[in-house]
């Protein structure tokens, strides 16, 4: 397949593209420039034109762009509305213009972010943001992606997350360096990985996919369905990193 992947050059893009490479052929977008590993093409999700020249000739997209959450991103609806949300809306618009119908999109456990934090997560439940805007605009672009499907018979894969970590160097995309694992971690290789196995699925339909990699994710999220539908398994399980309460009692003896 011809596969777009938008924010290919940030945190997650640049290890999410990884497992489809030599696989599928790519066309890497971004608003920055970057060494890409396939076709890049830079520019805005927010600008429809963009969107309609990046899907030329596609078969699938996987839709993994997010506005920066550097300090004051999301303290108002100015920059999640205009790239997650629109963003989301001009590349589905563009798709079914173009007859593109398989679609990854990369949302985030947040999107059922309302529920007591206790709540296991199911793919069945209803969407309820919490009050954050970024959990919003997650409920905002699953709500689109439905819509699609609904009413264009897009094919369409939707998968959510916790916590997007880097299992080599267990450094997150804001610079800190984890001194444990919690429950929710995924490498973005491993996403990756996941939605290339959902795009090829022949009988796709509209899926929601938890998928995670830390020890006690399956405590907090609905994994088996990725497991059998997908015939996925993280690769990447933060074994190099202790749990909470062996960091604890590390702290302990070293007082």
């Amino acid at each position: 397949m011809k596969i777009l992947v938008t924010g290919a050059a940030g945190y997650l893009g640049r290890g999410l593209v990884k497992p489809f490479l030599g696989k599928h052929e790519l066309r890497l977008m971004d608003v920055v420039d970057w060494e890409a590993p396939a076709e890049k093409m830079i520019g805005s999700v927010a600008d429809l034109e963009v969107c309609r020249r990046g899907m030329q000739g596609m078969d699938a997209v996987v839709i993994a762009h997010m506005a920066t959450r550097q300090t004051g991103s999301y303290e108002t609806p100015v920059l999640p509305f205009d790239i997650n949300v629109k963003g989301t809306a001009n590349l589905l618009f563009a798709a079914m213009e173009q007859k593109v119908e398989r679609i990854c999109l990369i949302s985030s456990a947040a999107a059922v972010g309302g529920y007591p934090p206790e709540t296991f997560r199911t793919r069945d439940m209803p969407l309820q943001s919490g009050k954050d805007m970024y959990s919003l605009s997650k409920t905002c672009q699953e709500l689109l992606t439905e819509h699609y499907h609904r009413h264009f018979g897009m094919r369409i894969a939707v998968q959510r997350v916790g916590w997007i970590v880097d299992a080599d160097t267990c450094v997150t995309k804001y610079g800190e360096k984890l001194p444990h694992y919690n429950s929710g971690m995924v490498d973005p290789r491993d996403m990756g990985e996941a939605a290339r196995l959902a795009l090829e699925l022949p009988d796709l339909g509209y899926e929601i996919f938890y998928v995670a990699g830390s020890p006690g994710s399956e405590k907090c999220y609905d994994l088996t369905y990725a497991e059998q539908r997908l015939k996925w398994k993280p690769k990447f399980d933060f074994s190099n990193l202790p749990s909470l309460e062996e960091f604890k009692r590390r702290q302990e003896n070293k007082a």
